[in-house]
C-alpha cells in the first residue's frame, strides 16, 4: 500500500507542476496581451498569492483534520473549476481581464494547502532513513515536469495562442483528480480528526501548534526566512519574464519556455549532484552558500542583457535550488512529529512565501520605473547580502552533523506537551 500510495502521490504532484508550466505562461501572456502592463503582470501574480498566504495561516489544520489525499483531490478539483472559467470565455470569444484575476484567486487559494497536504503525506509512506532520497525523487519528478512544460507550453502559445495551453494544464488536473481518487487513504490524523467537535478555540489552538515548531527552533525559522528572501527575488524576476523577452529580447512565447525549461534542467542537475553526494553533514554552508551564490549569479544577469548568458543564468540559480529545498524539506520530515506534518507545512511554506506578494508588486514597480534590468541587480543583491549575514548566526550550527540530538528534543518536548495535557 505504501508504495503505491508514494508511486501515486509521485504522479499527482508531476501532473500538477506539468500542467501549472502551461497554465501560468498561458494566463501571463493573455493578461500582458490585454494590457501590456508590467504593473497588470505583477497583480496577477499578487491576486494569486495574497489568497493563498491567507489560507495558509487560517487553513493549516486542515491537512491533518480532513483525509489527506481526498483532501487534495478536492483542492484539485477547484483549481480545476477556476481554470475553466477563462478557457471557456476565451473560446467564446468574451475573455475579459477580471475572469484571468479571478481564476488566478482562487487557484492560489487551492494552492496554499495542496503542495503541503503533499509534504504531510510523504513521511506516512516513506520510511525515516529514506525521506531524504523520497523528498529528492518527489522534487525531480517535478523538476522533470517543469523541463518538459514550459518548452511545450511556449512552443504551443507561440504556434496556436494561450487557450490551448490553459486547455493542457485542464487536463492534467483532470487526470490527477482521477489518480487521487484511485488512491487508498494514508497518513495518520490528529487527535483533532473529522470526528472530533469543532470549536473555535481548538481550531486555533491548532493552528498556533504549526507555528510552535518554529518557536522550539529558532535555526529553522532563520532558514525559512532565507527562503522567503529567495522567493520574493525569484517572483519578481519571473513575474517580469514575460516583459524581459519581449522587450530587452526581442523574442516570443517559445523563448519564455526555454528559459523556464534551462531553470528546470539545472534544477534537476542539481539533484543529481545532491543524489551523488549522499547524506549532506555541513548543510549550514551548503544552504547559504547556494542562496549567496544564486544572488551573485542574478546581480552580473542584470549586467548583461544576453539571451545566451539569460538562459546560463537561469540554468545555474537553478542548479543552486535543491541544495536549498531538498534539505530544508528533509529536516522538516525529521525534526516534526508526524500528527503535526500537515500544519507545520503550511506555516513553512506561509513564512516561505510570505515576502512573495512584495516581490511581484515590487517586480512590477521597478521594471516599469526603471527596467527589468535594475530589477534583476536589485533581486540578486537581496539573496547575497542574506546570506552573508545569516553565515555569522551561530545558531544555525546546529544543522550541521548527527540529527539525533535534536530529533531526541523533538520527541521529548512531544512527550511533555501529551503529559501536560492529560494532566489537564
Amino acid at each position: 500500500m505504501h508504495k503505491r500510495s508514494y508511486y501515486g502521490l509521485l504522479s499527482t504532484v508531476s501532473l500538477s507542476a506539468f500542467g501549472d508550466a502551461f497554465g501560468l505562461l498561458a494566463m501571463e501572456w493573455l493578461v500582458y496581451e490585454l494590457t501590456g502592463s508590467k504593473l497588470a503582470m505583477g497583480a496577477l501574480a499578487l491576486s494569486s498569492m495574497l489568497p493563498e498566504q491567507v489560507l495558509r495561516l487560517l487553513g493549516s489544520p486542515l491537512s491533518d483534520r480532513l483525509p489527506r489525499v481526498r483532501f487534495m483531490a478536492c483542492l484539485a478539483a477547484l483549481r480545476l473549476l477556476a481554470l475553466l472559467l477563462p478557457l471557456g470565455m476565451g473560446l467564446a470569444g468574451h475573455l475579459q481581464l477580471w475572469q484571468l484575476f479571478a481564476a488566478a484567486s482562487l487557484s492560489g487559494a487551492c494552492s496554499a494547502l495542496f503542495m503541503p497536504t503533499a509534504m504531510a503525506v510523504i513521511p506516512g509512506v516513506a520510511g525515516t532513513g529514506k525521506l531524504m532520497r523520497a523528498f529528492a525523487i518527489i522534487d525531480g519528478c517535478k523538476g522533470a515536469a517543469a523541463l518538459l512544460g514550459p518548452a511545450l507550453a511556449g512552443i504551443l502559445t507561440a504556434a496556436s495562442g494561450a487557450l490551448p495551453a490553459l486547455g493542457v494544464n485542464a487536463v492534467c488536473y483532470t487526470a490527477a483528480i482521477a489518480m487521487l481518487l484511485w488512491l487508498p487513504r494514508v497518513g495518520k490524523q490528529s487527535a483533532a480528526g473529522p470526528a472530533a467537535a469543532f470549536s473555535l478555540s481548538s481550531y486555533l489552538r491548532e493552528v498556533a501548534e504549526g507555528f510552535s515548531f518554529y518557536r522550539q527552533f529558532p535555526a529553522m525559522l532563520t532558514i525559512m526566512m532565507m527562503a522567503a528572501v529567495s522567493n520574493l527575488s525569484s517572483m519578481a524576476i519571473w513575474t517580469m519574464m514575460v516583459p524581459y523577452v519581449r522587450e530587452v529580447l526581442h523574442r516570443d512565447a517559445a523563448a519564455v519556455g526555454t528559459l523556464s525549461t534551462a531553470s528546470a534542467l539545472g534544477y534537476l542537475a542539481g539533484l543529481g549532484a545532491i543524489s551523488l553526494m549522499g547524506e549532506i553533514q555541513k548543510r549550514r554552508a551548503v544552504m547559504l552558500g547556494s542562496l549567496g551564490l544564486s544572488g551573485i549569479i542574478t546581480m552580473l544577469w542584470g549586467f548583461i542583457p544576453s539571451y545566451s548568458f539569460a538562459l546560463f543564468a537561469v540554468f545555474a540559480a537553478g542548479l543552486m535550488g535543491p541544495f536549498f529545498s531538498s534539505l530544508s524539506s528533509s529536516l522538516h520530515g525529521r525534526l516534526v512529529p508526524g500528527h503535526l506534518q500537515g500544519r507545520v507545512n503550511s506555516v513553512r511554506f506561509l513564512i516561505g512565501g510570505s515576502l512573495s506578494p512584495l516581490g511581484a508588486l515590487a517586480g512590477g514597480a521597478v521594471a516599469e520605473l526603471y527596467g527589468v534590468s535594475v530589477l534583476l541587480l536589485t533581486a540578486g543583491i537581496l539573496p547575497a547580502l542574506y546570506a552573508g549575514v545569516a553565515l555569522r548566526l551561530p545558531g544555525l550550527k546546529t544543522l550541521d552533523g548527527d540529527l539525533s540530538v535534536l530529533e531526541q528534543t523533538t520527541r521529548l518536548r512531544r512527550d511533555t506537551t501529551l503529559t501536560g495535557n492529560i494532566s489537564v
